[in-house]
């Protein structure tokens, strides 16, 4: 039987999702063992901006997916605070959503995830997929798959109430 969750709760469940998945130990860990580029700080800035912006469009994602729309809204309404607590100004969560999140999301919401490794070398690395070692890109795609999997199998184990 499925655990019956209010709005507030998914977004809740969503956001801790959200954190699970875009640490800053495990997202630099995952750029050490894949060959990104990661030893100074503005290199790991633009990457964890990166990482944050799919897996928040990730969990997106498994929200439209699993949940009922007024959900997804009241995802999309939390960003701003979830930037917040990131140390994110106003100004820089206003162009993480206009940039980064728009571009991850726009091919998960026409359920394009094998698009997601190419936006993110190009918008991290300005590069190709195919002008990307194999091993990282193997590995930063292998990833991203593992994490749309998780929340999809996570949020498929909920029932969501309308409150």
């Amino acid at each position: 039987m499925k655990r019956r969750l209010s709005v507030a709760q998914a977004v809740e469940a969503a956001a801790i999702l959200f954190s699970l998945n875009s640490g800053r130990d495990g997202v630099l860990l995952m750029a050490a063992r894949s060959g990104l580029p990661c030893s100074s700080e503005e290199e790991i800035r633009r990457l964890l901006l990166e990482w944050r912006a799919f897996v928040h469009a990730a969990v997106l994602y498994g929200l439209m997916v699993q949940a009922p729309n007024v959900v997804v809204v009241a995802y999309l309404r939390s960003t701003q605070d979830m930037l917040k607590q990131l140390g994110y100004t106003q100004e820089q969560a206003d162009a993480f959503v206009d940039g980064a999140f728009r571009a991850y999301s726009e091919p998960l919401v026409r359920t394009r995830t094998q698009e997601c490794p190419a936006v993110f070398f190009r918008r991290l690395l300005d590069k190709d997929i195919t002008d990307v070692p194999a091993k990282t890109a193997a590995t930063v795609s292998g990833i991203m798959a593992m994490i749309l999997s998780a929340v999809l199998d996570k949020l498929e184990q909920y029932d969501y109430a309308l409150d």
